[in-house]
């Protein structure tokens, strides 16, 4: 019998500004390098400011929506460099799930940041829902957004975000509609800003 001593080296991937962040998977490693070069990654992943994309939210899968393990972390990092590169599968470049990612990203340092559970409502039912980050400049065009993703096949009469209605539509075959917008909640999480709530006038147009 021989004993055979091997010496195994290992290559890993460490994040600069989060060392407890490692992988040995080159797939991942790019993931490391860009959450490291952009100002907000790790601080949306890590805390809870984002409504759409932060800790807790269900767009990732079960076990990293939650926990605060180096796994999960990174997880949640993957996901969200995916949707902004373009390599998740379950969504195309135009979608608003793509859409959604970008405009976290982009708005998240603002001073009025917030999110919110979107929902379509007709005379009877709540119909399409999303999460949704926004601020107060901004809630009219991420209004706009949702509308266009939204059920096409319901009468919609009304927009809510967390419950409170935000516009209204007329009923179809009437000739004009009144838009009503209330202010939202804000954010109340420790991680968020301590602006006030976003409050805006937006006009809608008929579902």
């Amino acid at each position: 019998m021989k004993t055979i001593e091997q010496t195994t080296a290992h290559r890993i991937y460490t994040s600069d500004d989060l060392p407890c962040i490692q992988t040995e998977d080159e797939r991942l490693a790019k993931v490391i390098a860009w959450a490291d070069g952009h100002p907000y990654v790790w601080q949306c992943v890590c805390g809870r400011r984002s409504k759409a994309f932060g800790k807790n939210s269900s767009v990732y899968i079960g076990w990293a929506q939650r926990s605060d393990a180096p796994s999960a972390i990174l997880e949640r990092a993957r996901h969200l460099y995916e949707l902004v590169h373009g390599e998740y599968p379950y969504a195309s470049e135009n979608s608003i799930f793509v859409w959604r990612a970008k405009f976290t990203l982009e708005h998240f340092g603002d001073k009025e940041f917030t999110g919110g559970f979107f929902q379509q409502h007709d005379e009877k039912y709540p119909r399409s829902c999303l999460v949704l980050d926004y601020t107060a400049s901004t809630l009219p065009d991420v209004l706009d957004r949702f509308e266009q993703w939204m059920d096409k096949y319901h009468d919609t009469t009304r927009i809510t975000v967390d419950g409170e209605t935000v516009r209204t539509y007329p009923r179809k075959g009437k000739r004009s509609c009144q838009t009503v917008v209330t202010s939202c909640g804000p954010n109340t999480d420790a991680n968020s800003s301590k602006a006030s709530a976003p409050t805006s006038k937006v006009t809608g147009s008929p579902a």
